[in-house]
């Protein structure tokens, strides 16, 4: 899958190849990650530090494996005094920098070395606490934690790390988490072909209009590859199509959407479908702005949705269709029975494709 075009490439701080550099005592060493059984220190952007046992970045990275299986030179590399004075003899270390903050750093080697996080992924702010561990938003946006998901995952993707990567994947089908924004979490997995994810995501992106995206979203919209973004334009879009079609099916809507059809009460009168037209105009109008549908049926679509929504019923154009009698004098029949009515519109849209 092509990278260039993805949300990744545009978050600073890619990683850049290990070097190995003489650094002073003293150090701040991460909590978690201070074993003197450690032979390899890494170092964060930010001066945080953490020892880990070669043979497990080696078991855990593709990147590392490689590394420490390439020829040494025969003048070994400065060595570094980490966690004892130098001159002790003890805590002798190779130092390896790197391009990562510890709020990723600190996470991903949590994820490697097999320490618990028990943190879920929506609760994974924009600063992670080396000193305790947990994960502290101090952002207001309720959309930071992908911020840190992406760039943990970026750090496995360029590591070849494959542990974090699918222990974020079990963690990605989370309603608060698509909750938040359902377009990252689709970029994010059709980035890495996750298609179960992104389908999911995808449904829930239906609750949308990304014709009047918020300009968080309209900049993951440009992210995306072009082929990512046809598969969710295409899905609004046929969504709201068969919607239409199915709404001008005569066999389903037979008084509505026959020119033929006479008043149900008197029989005699032809109907006037001018009201019915225009309620159908303005479902359609409302699928094209929240494709899932669940604003015109007023509750949850496939357990998606359905927050705050009376449904058809309050509409201006719902009222005089249903409203509407016979011309005749004397009749007064009404037009359309509405319990008939809004049972097959919400079938509808019960009906339509949700998948890719």
């Amino acid at each position: 899958m092509d990278s260039a075009t993805t949300p990744f490439d545009a978050l600073p701080g890619k990683p850049c190849a290990i070097d190995c550099r003489d650094v002073t005592f003293p150090y701040e060493l991460h909590p978690s990650f201070s074993s003197p059984l450690a032979d390899i220190v890494l170092c964060a952007s930010d001066g945080v530090t953490y020892r880990m046992s070669s043979y497990t970045l080696r078991l855990a990275s593709g990147f590392f494996r490689d590394l420490f299986s390439l020829p040494q030179p025969i003048t070994l590399p400065e060595k570094v005094y980490l966690g004892s004075p130098p001159g002790s003899g003890k805590g002798i270390e190779e130092l390896f920098t790197t391009c990562e903050s510890s709020d990723v750093l600190t996470p991903f080697l949590m994820l490697i070395g097999g320490i618990p996080i028990h943190t879920p992924l929506h609760e994974w702010g924009v600063v992670f606490s080396y000193k305790t561990s947990y994960f502290t938003d101090e952002s207001t946006d309720p959309r930071s934690c992908f911020d840190i998901i992406e760039r943990v995952l970026r750090l496995a993707e360029c590591w070849d790390a494959p542990g974090p990567l699918s222990y974020i994947r079990l963690g990605l089908h989370n309603p608060e988490l698509v909750k938040r924004d359902p377009l990252r979490l689709y970029a994010i997995a059709s980035h890495f072909g996750w298609e179960c994810e992104r389908n999911w995501a995808a449904q829930h992106t239906l609750m949308l209009d990304l014709s009047q995206a918020s300009p968080a979203a309209q900049e993951t919209l440009e992210c995306m590859s072009s082929k990512d973004l046809l598969s969710l334009l295409k899905l609004h879009y046929r969504r709201r199509e068969e919607f239409r079609e199915l709404l001008d099916e005569p066999g389903r809507f037979s008084v509505g959407n026959s020119d033929e059809t006479l008043c149900p009460r008197c029989n005699e009168t032809p109907l006037d479908n001018s009201t019915w037209i225009a309620l159908k105009a303005a479902m359609v109008m409302e699928m094209e702005r929240r494709p899932l549908g669940d604003s015109i049926v007023g509750f949850e679509v496939d357990g998606i949705g359905g927050e705050n929504f009376a449904g058809v019923l309050t509409w201006p154009e719902a009222d005089a269709c249903f409203k509407a009698t016979c011309t005749k004098e004397g009749c007064g029949g009404l037009n359309y029975d509405i319990c008939a009515t809004l049972k097959q519109i919400a079938w509808c849209v019960d009906s339509l494709s949700l998948d890719l």
